[in-house]
């Protein structure tokens, strides 16, 4: 199973590091998850949604990984829990499973990858390939 994550290069890791200082939709700070998509569109749309800088002043340091997940056991949810945070928390507790696949909140029919790293099956998950990444400035078009 391929993986596509979008991250600034200091972060380009599979630590979950960003997310269990911060948490994030599918976690609750303290807890490290891996966020990915399972295509590189959707990566880039995941991270866009969060950007509420001007093109002029994002960072220059964005890459775009591919992730190699192949072999690791995933769970996979049909739609989008009602406390999407409260399911991943559970989740990443008992150690279900190293992959979460759930629906893209953005778009349902669309599917974002969660990485627990610290799940034995994790430390197979491997970064393929590496490049750097330049947010097309249409996506910055007024309406």
């Amino acid at each position: 199973m391929q993986a596509w994550r979008l991250a600034r290069r200091p972060f380009a890791d599979l630590s979950g590091e960003g997310a269990r200082r911060f948490g994030g939709r599918w976690n609750s700070p303290g807890r490290p998850v891996v966020y990915a998509a399972a295509d590189a569109a959707l990566a880039v749309l995941e991270v866009r949604v969060h950007l509420d800088l001007p093109p002029d002043l994002l960072p220059e340091d964005y890459v775009l990984m591919a992730l190699d997940l192949d072999g690791i056991g995933a769970e996979r949810l049909a739609e989008m829990p009602e406390d999407a945070r409260a399911f991943g928390d559970a989740w990443l507790a008992e150690g279900r499973s190293a992959v979460l696949d759930v629906p893209s909140a953005l778009v349902p029919e669309s599917r974002n990858l969660l990485l627990n790293p610290a799940h034995p099956e994790a430390a197979r998950a491997r970064i393929g390939s590496i490049r750097p990444f330049a947010f097309d400035r249409r996506l910055w078009l007024p309406r």
